[in-house]
């Protein structure tokens, strides 16, 4: 079951010129450690402190990226949203309820839109929250979130439990016509080690919270599993987006990344024959196969010592996963990557370690 604070639904209603094609893109950002600019706390002590020209140049790679709906990762408060998504120029957002959870506010995710001020954090500490906004003019006609707080199985860190981010559930109507994405960021650190299946296959609620990065991701993908079951089992039209901080293009021939094979439950055997027992979930994914081109120009090809070599490693870790319905509205074409143009060497580190990628999906 999906956790909901409260069990309530936050709703905003959506005013737009009359939609004569059910068309939306979707953006998937990563916006590293974004904090409002005059925040004086930071995620982490070495985080970058964004200037103005910073924030600036954020606005002009959302617009590059071009998005109806931008999904976020990592911004660290309504306040910070707005830096890059300003609701005086009719931009729209909310933030996980988590960030609600950690500044003692009422419970919920936080949303913002027309005279609304943006809530600025006053809490000791920044933590990285998902997020989604819409773009003013957009044909989204209505927006419903909700949280899901179980992908949060605790990670144990040097003896303290630590939390994980929230999914954020976004039922996003366009017309007669809607469709639910989950925004999530996944337990980082276990971006293509083996995954044990015990971990995938066994309820986390109130099992022992692990240190091993990917035994932790692995007690993740079972709540993410059970909602993608959910929203088979009700028909829906859904996709999740996010950092998954997880290389799902790695595998060669037949092999299934184990992340893959836990949520479509299928675990082909040397000869194709499918090993799980579960029913299985059609998932597609975009990028599918690519290299990832996201400051691909100060990647070194020729590391000088065995530990640099992974910093040469090209393959995504931020995808779109389709369910069935959703592909077949999704053209393959559609999928894009927007690195930022003729960039330099801070770039990286002043805007994001990570660029904005997108998909066109046409309802019906």
């Amino acid at each position: 079951m999906i956790k909901r604070l409260s069990g309530a639904i936050i709703a905003i209603a959506i005013q737009t010129a009359t939609v004569h094609a059910a068309e939306m893109t979707l953006v998937n950002w990563n916006i590293q450690t974004l904090t409002h600019p005059a925040d004086t706390v930071s995620v982490f002590p070495d985080d970058y402190r964004r200037q103005s020209t910073d924030y600036a140049d954020l606005r002009r790679w959302r617009d590059l990226a071009w998005g109806d709906v931008y999904l976020l990762q990592e911004v660290t408060s309504p306040a910070a949203i707005d830096a890059i998504f300003p609701v005086r120029e009719g931009w729209r957002y909310c933030i996980s309820g988590q960030y609600a959870k950690a500044e003692g506010l009422p419970a919920g995710p936080v949303c913002a839109s027309g005279n609304i001020t943006p809530h600025v954090p006053t809490s000791a500490t920044r933590a990285q929250f998902t997020a989604i906004a819409i773009r003013p003019g957009a044909p989204i006609t209505s927006l419903d979130v909700t949280d899901v707080e179980n992908l949060d199985v605790g990670h144990l860190d040097d003896g303290v439990i630590r939390n994980l981010r929230w999914g954020l559930q976004a039922k996003i109507g366009l017309g007669s016509s809607s469709m639910t994405a989950l925004v999530v960021h996944m337990k980082s650190g276990c971006f293509d080690d083996r995954i044990d299946q015990r971990y995938w296959l066994q309820d986390p609620t109130g099992g022992e919270v692990r240190s091993f990065h990917c035994d932790t991701l692995g007690r993740q993908l079972y709540p993410l599993r059970q909602w993608m079951e959910q929203r088979e089992a009700a028909r829906d039209l859904w996709l999740v987006a996010g950092d998954f901080n997880r290389r799902l293009d790695t595998g060669a021939g037949g092999f299934q990344d184990e992340v893959l094979r836990a949520l479509t439950g299928y675990t082909p055997s040397r000869t194709g024959q499918d090993q799980d027992n579960r029913s299985d979930i059609a998932i597609s994914r975009s990028p599918y196969k690519e290299a990832s081109n996201c400051w691909r120009e100060f990647r070194d090809p020729r590391p000088q010592a065995l530990n640099l070599a992974d910093g040469y490693n090209m393959m995504p870790i931020e995808f779109f996963l389709m369910g069935s319905t959703a592909t077949a509205l999704v053209p393959a074409a559609s999928g894009l990557q927007v690195p930022w143009p003729n960039p330099k060497p801070d770039d990286a580190r002043r805007l994001s370690d990570h660029c904005p990628s997108s998909i066109r999906m046409r309802l019906n």
